[in-house]
């Protein structure tokens, strides 16, 4: 086992890890003038809307967890917009990369997991899954690092008793912590708490069996209820329930045609994830099939064999989740970035080979891992797909440029109207006043014609849209700023419209 105090002195380099890769790769960084994902401007904008007293779902519209949307309201509080984002994406790394380290000792990897932790985050923060940074698959990567290693660990003993409870409870706490940021991502889970179950019940030990099911199920219960108290107490059970689970389950996938145009289209969203981050996918395959092919006890392959269980589980693990992100048919790249939990294994047999390696000095590995540390970071700044806008000036960006015009009006209201939120509430300090402040994805009717509403009535001082507005619509309104969007978005140009009886 690792040292209470050694291992404190490892999350302390996991945080440094963490901090410098994520400055290089997330545009939540100081680095970049403002992430413009839409996704984590749409996750910033609901936690304001929660600070300003708004309900989720009943007076905001979006269709994630509410457990995302609280958690960036933490955010606001904490730094602000970005700033308070980008802590809480680097303490999310650096416990999944403490996770990683403990898995690799776990293996055997003693000397040499620390050396591994750099290029796990090289690679999986820099990929193109990744995207700007601030997703929901990014900040659940520790969510599902922690119980997987909890549960290998466990099967490690050399007579393992039952699960102690505190795990268990912990484990359905981080299942409801999952299911109520993005539910896509829980398969881990199920395969988690049911291998546990069959474990004890091939053994005849029912009450252990069941034992470990009702601590899980306390857990699970547990970091619900404050949600079912939150919309209870505003009377919106019945819409946080209708737009997390129906509106995703049966609007936002949308309809995928018969069995076989649907199993193409699951096909090709784990093609695309697969052909994109090859930097992480293929090492990711190639180690759970090491870990598949590694021998019993006398193999010398892993320190102490490897059982029939932990492989069936890892596999189960893994196919399970990747189930949940991609069998809807309708899967955007960096849906399968939350297979990253995985990606110790990846490393796992390059650091047994290197354990194989004479002992050297302290001083130099320090030296080595420092070396190691700074260049693969360093290589980051070439290969994160977001290096072009890395050190830009605010000022050029058309979410600024609007901004300036935005805030000559004291406590200016914004209508985002026709697409998804692209940061122009974020850099112009605006709060929702409405409950549809941007298009999503969700095929939803009521929305797009409250969002026309909101303009034909005048509803917001400014509005701004991917296109010019008609003529009839836009009535009420003057159009006051045109520009060109960056060529990573799919729209040219955006237009910002300023109600007439607004003073310039």
């Amino acid at each position: 086992m690792v040292k209470r105090e050694r291992l404190w002195g490892v999350f302390a380099y996991c945080l440094l890890v963490a901090a410098l890769y994520l400055l290089v790769c997330s545009k939540s960084s100081p680095l970049y003038p403002i992430n413009d994902w839409t996704d984590a401007n749409a996750f910033l904008s609901s936690g304001k809307g929660m600070l300003a007293g708004r309900v989720m779902y009943r007076d905001i519209y979006e269709h994630k967890g509410p457990l995302l949307y609280a958690l960036h309201a933490l955010c606001v509080l904490a730094g602000g917009g970005f700033g308070g984002v980008f802590v809480l994406e680097v303490l999310c790394a650096a416990l999944f990369l403490l996770a990683a380290y403990r898995l690799l000792r776990l293996y055997g990897a003693a000397r040499t997991a620390l050396f591994a932790l750099p290029v796990i985050a090289a690679l999986v923060y820099a990929s193109f899954s990744f995207q700007q940074g601030d997703s929901a698959e990014e900040l659940c990567l520790p969510l599902l690092a922690w119980p997987l290693y909890w549960l290998l660990a466990w099967r490690r003993q050399r007579a393992p008793g039952r699960m102690d409870a505190r795990t268990l409870l912990l484990g359905g706490v981080m299942f409801s912590c999952v299911f109520w940021i993005k539910f896509t991502m829980v398969g881990l889970f199920g395969v988690w708490i049911a291998g546990l179950f069959a474990w004890h019940a091939a053994r005849g030990a029912w009450r252990a069996a069941w034992g470990c099911a009702g601590w899980f199920a306390a857990g699970a219960l547990l970091a619900t209820l404050p949600w079912v108290a939150y919309f209870g107490l505003y009377g919106a059970v019945g819409d946080w329930l209708k737009t997390y689970l129906y509106d995703n389950l049966f609007l936002y996938s949308g309809g995928a045609g018969g069995l076989a145009e649907h199993a193409k289209a699951v096909a090709r969203a784990v093609w695309d994830w697969v052909s994109l981050n090859v930097g992480y996918t293929l090492p990711l395959l190639a180690g759970l099939c090491v870990f598949a092919l590694a021998g019993g006890r006398r193999s010398g392959v892993v320190q102490d064999g490897v059982s029939c269980f932990e492989k069936w589980m890892l596999w189960l693990m893994a196919a399970a989740t990747g189930l949940g992100v991609f069998i809807g048919g309708k899967a955007y790249v960096y849906y399968g970035l939350i297979l990253a939990a995985f990606m110790p294994f990846a490393a796992l047999w390059l650091c047994l080979l290197a354990e194989r390696l004479p002992r050297q000095p302290r001083p130099l590995g320090a030296a080595a891992l420092a070396g190691l540390t700074i260049v693969s970071a360093a290589l980051c700044v070439f290969t994160t797909p977001n290096r072009g806008d890395l050190l830009a000036p605010r000022a050029q960006t058309m979410q600024y440029r609007f901004a300036a015009i935005i805030n000559r009006t004291p406590n200016a209201t914004l209508l985002n109207y026709g697409f998804m939120d692209a940061g122009f509430y974020t850099a112009a300090g605006i709060v929702p006043s409405v409950k549809y402040f941007h298009q999503t994805n969700v095929p939803l009717p009521e929305m797009r014609s409250e969002q026309a509403r909101y303009v034909a009535e005048g509803i917001t001082d400014y509005v701004v849209s991917r296109a010019a507005l008609p003529a009839d619509m836009a009535a009420r309104y003057s159009l006051v700023a045109m520009t060109d969007a960056p060529e990573s978005f799919w729209y040219r140009q955006v237009f910002l419209y300023r109600r007439k009886d607004v003073a310039p």
